[in-house]
């Protein structure tokens, strides 16, 4: 089913938090919203682990962190199920404490080491991405159910009063339900049309980047530049003769400034020059930073003072650092 890759915002979220100064007005924003969002992409890893024991006669496409149009905006789906028989959107809850879903006033709380806390509804966070989905599939002529399910990754959250219309179940029962999905429905759908709405969706999905700096009232003066370890994964990698050069850890990295380039992706967009990275990895040579460039990246335009070049995105070199956050908590 293909492994989750990290998802942007969440990569975004962790550099800006290892750069941004703790004294920053929105230090504790941007912490708040990286521990919300890590907790969320580690059920959600798990949630696929699950997804992989199911036995099935036909096996469903798997889609991860998708965005699905809705009336000009996008709703983020945790996890698409697309099988011939069924769809299936899973909202997946990484939550702790006695969980309390109020039918008649449509809140959800729980209580957790004593103390009420009221939440956002998972039951009407699902709602919405169900009807989103059933929309988007009927705008491309393929008008199906849409089925919804509540998953807890997390064996301390104890559903004491659930929701009206959906299941919610822990994670380890996930197999057992999309079996049984299989089994009580026919198929309506073709392979070609699960393919088709996967490409569908990979399409519409190509929009303009997320305005972290807007969000978070933060500027380029507020982003601390350097290379990033990949051994302790502080920032600082001093520049030696080949290789970078950990002053903490006397790790030692060829190609440390990859990682740290997907970072200034993530901030400034995919386009940078030799002087932004000079500035960016902390080198004092401009023809250093422009050979670097050159051996990885292609340039996008062919003025010879003023080389821009193009940043692909790999979030793949970010995995180990956000495993590190992951882990470290």
């Amino acid at each position: 089913m293909g492994k989750r890759s990290v998802p942007e915002r969440l990569a975004a979220l962790a550099v800006l938090e290892s750069r941004v100064s703790e004294r920053h007005l929105s230090y504790p924003r941007i912490k708040s919203d990286l521990d919300m969002r890590l907790a969320g992409y580690a059920g959600e890893k798990k949630a696929d682990y699950y997804l992989e024991e199911a036995r099935m006669k036909e096996k469903p496409v798997v889609l991860k962190d998708v965005m699905v149009p809705a009336g000009g905006k996008q709703v983020q789906v945790d996890t698409l199920v697309l099988h011939p028989a069924f769809v299936l959107v899973a909202e997946v809850k990484n939550m702790t404490g006695e969980l309390y879903f109020d039918e008649g006033t449509g809140q959800f709380y729980r209580f957790r080491n004593g103390v009420r806390e009221g939440m956002r509804n998972p039951e009407d966070q699902l709602n919405r991405s169900v009807a989103a989905t059933e929309r988007f599939l009927a705008s491309i002529e393929l008008p199906v159910r849409v089925h919804g399910a509540i998953v807890l990754a997390s064996y301390h959250g104890l559903v004491i009063q659930g929701p009206v219309s959906r299941p919610i179940f822990q994670v380890d029962r996930l197999p057992g339900h999309i079996e049984k999905l299989e089994k009580e429905n026919r198929a309506i759908l073709k392979r070609s049309d699960l393919h088709y709405v996967v490409d569908t969706l990979n399409l519409l999905s190509r929009e303009k980047r997320e305005q972290f700096f807007k969000w978070y009232k933060i500027t380029s003066n507020d982003i601390g530049p350097g290379v990033r370890c990949p051994g302790c994964f502080r920032i600082g990698m001093e520049r030696g003769y080949g290789k970078w050069i950990c002053m903490d850890c006397k790790a030692t990295s060829t190609d440390a400034h990859l990682a740290t380039l997907q970072e200034y992706r993530l901030m400034y967009g995919k386009e940078i020059t030799s002087k932004k990275m000079r500035d960016f990895i902390q080198i004092p040579d401009l023809y250093l930073a422009n050979r670097l460039l050159r051996e990885r990246f292609t340039t996008v335009n062919k003025n010879k003072r003023n080389k821009r070049y193009q940043i692909k995105s790999d979030l793949s070199l970010l995995e180990p650092f956000i495993n590190h956050l992951l882990y470290s908590k």
